[in-house]
């Protein structure tokens, strides 16, 4: 029986973080990138969101950080982390990372062998 696996999230290339006079932006740098000529202006959550997905991580990855890092409720920083990822999605500035997949040979969509 295969084991499940939390999908793990990546900021894409093409975007980048950047802190100037004290407030961060985040500005598109490459072509393909779906939101083009708009610098983003995040709040410090998302800074926060941002950081802990330039590596790939599982949303739960990311509130166990969130909850190291922040006195917050652990509901807070999971509606954050799913709110941040849904919306990056829809922006395609996330993507999903298929890198364990790969390593085990795996191809295809996980959901789609879990289904009826």
């Amino acid at each position: 029986m295969e084991e499940y696996v939390e999908k793990k999230y990546c900021i894409k290339p093409g975007y980048i973080l950047r802190e100037i006079a004290g407030e961060y932006v985040i500005v598109p740098v490459d072509e393909e990138c779906m939101i083009t000529n708009a610098v983003m202006v995040p709040n410090d959550t998302a800074v926060f969101l941002w950081k802990a997905f330039q590596q790939p991580s599982t949303i739960e990855d990311v509130v166990r950080k969130g909850i190291r890092e922040y006195d917050t409720a652990e509901v807070t920083i999971r509606n954050a982390a799913n709110r941040f990822v849904e919306e990056a999605l829809r922006y395609k500035i996330i993507e999903e990372d298929n890198s364990y997949e790969k390593e085990m040979g795996r191809t295809g969509n996980l959901s789609s062998a879990v289904r009826g």
